[in-house]
């Protein structure tokens, strides 16, 4: 019950909250992380451009570093609905469409290594939130993550570093 009165009070305290984000303002991220299938490092980028109150998109590439020799790149165009808390932090919702792509190089076929290579790529969809911690005016932290949901369903966890231009 007292799990279910603090979200409560806390979806009632962001009711008042308003993004300050201006029309045409564009950014751009530099984010390091973690994919959760099957754990592997991640380094990416991510643009931004706010094309109404409180709304941007938000294209991303990630480069997902090889583990038992699949190597991976995502890329993701998702929605953010933006509420600035106060003049250094803000919070947003995300969801969007995601194209995975990995690539299998060497595997293992009943314990002797093929030298072969495969890919394949799913299509997903993204559902997820994140926040920004401004750093001065034009520079700023952020967090996200995010869960897709495709035929190889993952885990995102990101961590970067953005300017405003």
């Amino acid at each position: 019950m007292k799990k279910l009165l603090l979200g409560v009070a806390l979806l009632a305290s962001t009711l008042g909250v308003f993004a300050q984000s201006e029309k045409g303002e564009k950014s751009i991220i530099g984010h390091v992380g973690v994919e959760s299938n099957p754990g592997r490092f991640l380094i990416g980028a991510q643009g931004r451009y706010v094309i109404a109150d409180h709304i941007r998109i938000a294209p991303d590439a990630s480069f997902i570093f090889p583990k038992d020799k699949v190597t991976g790149l995502d890329i993701n165009l998702n929605a953010h609905y933006v509420f600035d808390v106060d003049n250094q932090v803000s919070v947003y919702p995300l969801a969007g469409i995601a194209m995975q792509n990995a690539r299998y190089s060497g595997h293992k076929v009943d314990g002797v290594t093929v030298t072969s290579s495969d890919s394949f790529t799913n299509w997903g969809f993204n559902l997820g939130a994140g926040g920004s911690y401004n750093l001065s005016g034009n520079t700023f932290l952020n967090l996200e993550m995010k869960y897709t949901f495709s035929d190889a369903d993952c885990f995102t966890f990101a961590f970067g570093y953005g300017i405003k231009f």
